[in-house]
């Protein structure tokens, strides 16, 4: 899937696999995006929505595959590349025993911003966090260390944001602010890539990617992946598409 060109955010990569212990994680997948796009990896648990995003992220490398995250070497990931990518796992990666403004004023100084305390007094602001901000991150709920994990991800303002499962865990006001940041970013020319179970946040992607006990599909639109599916949503798409391979596999 290609979109609008806005900024240097892009990724160009083709047939990525990657195995642990003789266990195929994910193959298949390839990835056309530039600038200014908002995609979901979506599809079961263990389908290798996280695996790819870690390979576009340059925390491991494909065992095959080639392409370029950010015009460098999908293949031979730096850590210097990293910078302008902001990666949010699904697991809570905060500092326990710092305060929340601790932990942000942490990850300003890693990224070396320019104006470090600004930096965070302003994320602190925009994403609601002034009630917590002494707090330790390990008396936060889950959704509120999400909420500040978020927070230190768009920091630095990456061009690149890959997100695994950003509002799992999240009350529905917080998830919808989440998502209508995400598209803002998007419109930006922010580059998006985000798993998510919830395929009601899927739809409100411009493209979408099935994941299905490790292939990847190629990039589509939710309205292509439910008219293939002859279904009205992304949902009963995905319980087709799953009863469909199961049959073909039996």
């Amino acid at each position: 899937m290609s979109t609008k060109d806005t900024d240097a955010a892009r990724i160009d990569v083709s047939g990525l696999a990657k195995s642990f212990g003789g266990r195929l994680a994910v193959s298949g997948f390839s990835l056309r995006v530039d600038g200014g796009a908002l995609i979901a990896l979506i599809g079961a648990n263990g389908g290798g929505k996280t695996t790819s995003l870690r390979m576009l992220a340059g925390l491991i490398a494909p065992d095959t595959g080639t392409g370029a995250v950010l015009g460098c070497d999908v293949q031979a990931p730096q850590r210097r590349d990293r910078a302008r990518i902001g990666f949010m796992t699904q697991r809570i990666s905060l500092y326990p025993e710092l305060t929340v403004r601790d932990n942000l004023v942490f990850r300003a100084a890693m990224h070396g911003l320019h104006e470090p305390a600004k930096c965070v007094a302003q994320a602190i602001a925009d994403h609601g966090l002034g009630a917590h901000v002494f707090s330790r991150t390990a008396h936060l709920s889950v959704g509120w260390a999400r909420r500040v994990q978020f927070a230190a991800t768009l920091l630095h303002a990456p061009p690149l944001l890959l997100l695994d499962e950003p509002t799992a865990g999240l009350d529905p006001v917080t998830r919808e602010d989440i998502w209508v940041r995400l598209a803002a970013l998007a419109a930006a020319g922010h580059t998006v890539i985000a798993s998510t179970h919830d395929l009601m946040e899927a739809e409100r992607c411009e493209g979408v990617i099935l994941f299905d006990s490790g292939r990847a599909d190629a990039a589509t639109t939710p309205a292509a992946l439910c008219q293939r599916a002859g279904a009205a949503t992304l949902d009963a798409a995905l319980i087709t598409l799953a009863r469909a391979t199961a049959k073909a596999a039996a």
